[in-house]
């Protein structure tokens, strides 16, 4: 009878462990109508989304794109212009919550993902693209090099903000020469230019990185 307990408890772990990860990056205050998720899930089959902000608040577009993300089925009707719209969404909701999503993203879906994390001035997205700049995938680096050329100053410098600037500087500067396609290192050129900038940026302004 013990045996048998043991083995049905380490089998119902086993099934938790890999939900966990999604639960873990959907906030708690994220509980839309089912009738609003499916009506901003049907929207997203259409190639143009500038619509969605006129109807929705910020906060139920995020929702929605995250739910949709982790959760829409893979043989759900149009679900890669699903999801790839959601990504994108998520990028211009500029609610800091949707980083962690992105950083998933970067899995599943990496040019929209690291070109969206261009769009969110915090250590996390500057770190997660710097570790793809090297990627692969010429892609996914083309994105991480847009992303970083993209970003804005904060407005406010979140800690560790400097340090970010510096490692990504350093690690633009050292990949521009082995970049293998011209096109793309003319994005790390931009995008080294862009980070100094905002390094100038963050050391005349107040505060400590």
């Amino acid at each position: 009878m013990h045996r048998g307990f043991l083995i049905l408890t380490l089998t119902f772990c086993f099934i938790l462990i890999p939900v966990l990860p999604v639960s873990a990056n959907v906030p708690d205050n994220c509980d839309l109508p089912d009738s609003t998720l499916a009506d901003i899930r049907q929207m997203l089959t259409a190639e143009d989304n500038a619509i969605f902000f006129e109807i929705w608040t910020y906060d139920e577009i995020f929702c929605a794109c995250v739910d949709i993300y982790y959760n829409d089925p893979e043989d759900a009707d149009f679900h890669d212009r699903v999801m790839n719209g959601a990504i994108v969404l998520l990028g211009r909701t500029e609610d800091p919550h949707a980083v962690p999503v992105l950083i998933d993203a970067i899995e599943t879906h990496g040019p929209q993902a690291l070109y969206a994390l261009g769009n969110f001035r915090t250590v996390e997205s500057i770190n997660a693209l710097v570790e793809h700049i090297s990627d692969e995938d010429g892609s996914n680096r083309e994105n991480a090099a847009e992303g970083l050329r993209n970003m804005l100053p904060p407005a406010d410098k979140p800690d560790g903000w400097t340090e970010a600037l510096t490692n990504a500087i350093d690690a633009v500067s050292a990949w521009i020469d082995q970049e293998p396609d011209w096109d793309i290192a003319i994005y790390f050129e931009d995008a080294l230019v862009n980070l100094e900038f905002l390094l100038e940026n963050a050391q005349a302004s107040a505060g400590t990185g």
